[in-house]
């Protein structure tokens, strides 16, 4: 009986119990409150954090952009310091690199003139001049032939140097110079054999030096060598000879040359009309500074005139690019080693760029050897009026002495 008393005891007490779980008591309530609002019995505390990581969330999504901006800002500011660092190491590079690779001439003059000094000092018509020492020079020129097809087998067919400009930059002034000489000017030529024999020189259109080479390095320096003979034994510093095939490649490099024709070439494209202001792309680059007639006597001064034009519009264009990106000089060169042979390096050629924007170009500085061209027993030759041009290589290579 007592334990059946005990069992209805227990069994009205978990009634009650049930009934008041149900019911829910002030004690259940602050337990099941605690369990909704946290652990440890904090559900204010709880509340305040999560409101303040919903704010805290939402700066976050308001900075995001921001902090992007401002990483890219970092980032471009980053290369665009890489970049210039680059430019003024190279430079610096360039400047030794160029000034080393300068070698003794023998300069000469006409014998109407004073030589003091190994030609540093000339006394010329009553005046005194000093040999300018802070030029350098680069000849340049354009070849006919391919540098792909030439080699040591074909010494004397090696193609010929059409086109010579020879740049003299001023490394004190950055002003830079052109003396444009004529492929048939008359001039001794080092003459070599298939085997590469020297066999003594020979007078000769000056085109024709680079024939008498490899078609790379040595008809540069042959090339480098007659020049030098015909300018009285100025120093030329440097060399870079392109193939024509490459110019329009470079042309449209710098987004194309703008020119006004300065002669009727509508027989190889019929844009280039005389007097029509076009902006030359591709192969009508090509066309327009390499096209003659050569059944004309002075086809090749009419050629010259449009090369020099052509000249001083691509050096234009390509300086205004250099001022808004300094990677357009070591651009170029990339582009067109594939169809130059030169000795010089991105050094020397970012040095050389950073003279020509501190000191530019103008047509005034754009000279030509003066002469006259004559018909030869075979070709056109072209005589250099001896007074004249040394007059121009006083103008160019010196300084007058007051």
């Amino acid at each position: 009986m007592e334990n059946r008393n005990r069992e209805s005891d227990v069994d009205m007490l978990n009634r009650e119990l049930m009934e008041q779980i149900r019911a829910g008591s002030p004690e259940d309530s602050d337990i099941q409150g605690r369990k909704k609002s946290g652990s440890g019995g904090h559900g204010k505390y709880s509340k305040k954090r999560r409101r303040k990581l919903k704010r805290q969330q939402k700066k976050k999504k308001k900075i995001k952009p921001f902090q992007v901006f401002v990483i890219f800002l970092c980032v471009l500011l980053f290369l665009l310091a890489a970049v210039v660092a680059a430019f003024f190491v190279l430079r610096s590079r360039g400047e030794k690199l160029l000034r080393e690779t300068r070698e003794e001439e023998t300069i000469t003059a006409p014998e109407e003139a004073e030589v003091e000094e190994a030609g540093k000092v000339i006394i010329y018509k009553g005046e005194k001049y000093c040999y300018n020492e802070d030029i350098v020079s680069i000849l340049c020129m354009g070849i006919d032939k391919s540098i792909r097809d030439t080699g040591l087998d074909n010494i004397g067919e090696n193609g010929q140097a059409d086109a010579l400009f020879l740049a003299v930059l001023n490394t004190k002034t950055g002003q830079l110079s052109f003396v444009n000489i004529s492929r048939d000017s008359m001039v001794d030529v080092n003459k070599y054999n298939v085997e590469g024999k020297y066999l003594g020189v020979e007078n000769m259109q000056i085109c024709l030096s680079y024939a008498y080479g490899d078609g790379k390095e040595k008809s540069c320096e042959n090339t480098v060598a007659s020049v030098s003979r015909l300018l009285y034994g100025m120093p030329v510093n440097a060399y870079a000879a392109i193939d024509y095939s490459g110019i329009s490649v470079l042309n449209d490099a710098v987004g194309g040359v703008t020119v006004e024709v300065l002669e009727d070439l509508t027989g190889q494209d019929s844009e280039l009309q005389v007097g029509k202001t076009v902006t030359l792309s591709g192969e009508q680059a090509h066309t327009y500074v390499r096209s003659r007639d050569t059944e004309l006597l002075d086809s090749n001064n009419m050629r010259m005139a449009r090369q020099k034009q052509y000249l001083m519009s691509f050096l234009g264009t390509t300086i205004s690019k250099t001022k808004s990106d300094l990677t357009v000089p070591v651009a170029l060169y990339q582009a067109a080693s594939e169809y130059m042979v030169t000795d010089i390096s991105v050094s020397e050629v970012t040095y050389l760029a950073s003279l020509v924007l501190q000191g530019g170009f103008s047509e005034g500085n754009m000279y030509s050897v003066p002469g006259e061209v004559v018909k030869g027993e075979k070709y056109a030759e072209f005589i250099p009026d001896e007074e004249g041009l040394y007059e121009l290589i006083l103008d160019v290579f010196y300084e007058k002495v007051n």
